[in-house]
């Protein structure tokens, strides 16, 4: 799948193309004889009822009638919507990136799961800014929409709400668990989640149990993004990161207070992530062990080298980890590569 790559357009053109294409949006959903429109995923065995209300990050939104053509603006959260098994149509995604270091596929989609994607033909309809006139002729019946992050389309919820029920979801203080089961309500898909969420608990006890004769009472996980010189990201223990590591029976080391509190910018409000600059990052890597997001083993060699650091327990011990490209989001498929790479590393 090649997408096409979106034409800039002022909020006010785009809008006006929205309206326009909502009329014929609604037609092609009404006609069943449109190949076009027939020619999705299969509909997950739902449970429950419809009408229903779901609770999104906005409030309480209610639905007529399950979902059969789902489109996301939110490449965090089509991951969790594949591993669901949704109808799903049409994603948003990253801005183009190359490299086989990249978390992202040419098309913008998290490597952990484009082929399952590309199986499902499901349609990349913009890469970056977002394109309110393919989300239309995708004519889709549900629009998924995350709070923040950098894949976060709030902005466009009174267009997107025009075209199909728009749903928010906040991920960044969530497990993947945790958001599986929202989306999982609000799609009627709450059987698959089950088995998703039952299959991964099994993995994770044995993994605990596989890793535990190598950790130390006193032990305490740094996890992070490694960008030093730039600022670093510390993963705190309320990020989807942090919350599987003491899963595995390991604690996640607090930050100094003054690291905690500090001033986040473009972070702001999240309690799942402190930047970190270079001048405090040494004081931001207290534990015995660190996990590098969003990294190979060159960034395992560079920090164990960088002066900056030789005196963090984590260095002088020479445990660091990375845990892979695909560690920074998690979702199903990413979230069962990381544990098999804290397997591997620690034992």
């Amino acid at each position: 799948m090649s997408p096409t790559m979106p034409r800039r357009r002022g909020f006010a053109a785009r809008f006006a193309v929205a309206l326009g294409a909502l009329a014929i949006g609604a037609a092609t959903v009404a006609c069943s004889s449109n190949d076009d429109v027939a020619e999705t995923s299969p509909v997950t065995t739902g449970s429950g009822e419809w009408p229903r209300t779901v609770e999104t990050a906005d409030g309480p939104v209610t639905l007529e009638t399950q979902p059969e053509r789902i489109v996301s603006t939110s490449v965090t959260l089509t991951g969790s919507l594949l591993a669901l098994d949704a109808p799903l149509v049409g994603t948003g995604a990253q801005p183009p990136s190359s490299g086989a270091n990249s978390a992202t596929t040419e098309q913008g989609l998290f490597r952990q799961w484009a082929e399952v994607a590309a199986e499902r033909d499901v349609e990349t309809l913009y890469q970056g800014e977002i394109n309110v006139e393919r989300i239309t002729a995708a004519a889709p019946d549900l629009i998924i929409v995350s709070a923040s992050g950098a894949d976060s389309t709030k902005d466009s919820y009174d267009v997107l709400s025009r075209i199909a029920p728009t749903l928010v979801f906040d991920y960044t203080d969530k497990s993947w668990q945790e958001i599986t089961t929202q989306l999982a309500d609000a799609i009627g898909a709450e059987d698959r989640a089950t088995e998703l969420i039952t299959e991964f608990d099994t993995k994770v006890d044995e993994a605990r149990a596989a890793i535990a004769p190598a950790l130390a009472e006193s032990d305490e996980a740094n996890i992070l993004t490694y960008n030093s010189p730039q600022d670093s990201r510390i993963f705190t223990a309320v990020s989807a990161q942090g919350q599987l590591a003491e899963r595995l029976g390991l604690v996640t080391a607090a930050l100094p207070e003054d690291i905690e509190n500090a001033d986040k910018g473009t972070m702001a409000g999240r309690a799942d992530v402190v930047p970190a600059g270079v001048e405090n990052l040494s004081r931001a890597l207290p534990g015995t062990v660190t996990f590098i997001i969003s990294a190979d083993e060159s960034a395992e060699e560079r920090m164990k080298t960088d002066t900056l650091l030789a005196e963090t327990p984590s260095v002088q011990s020479g445990r660091i980890y990375a845990l892979g490209f695909d560690s920074f989001r998690l979702d199903y498929y990413s979230a069962n590569n990381v544990v098999d790479r804290i397997v591997d590393a620690l034992t």
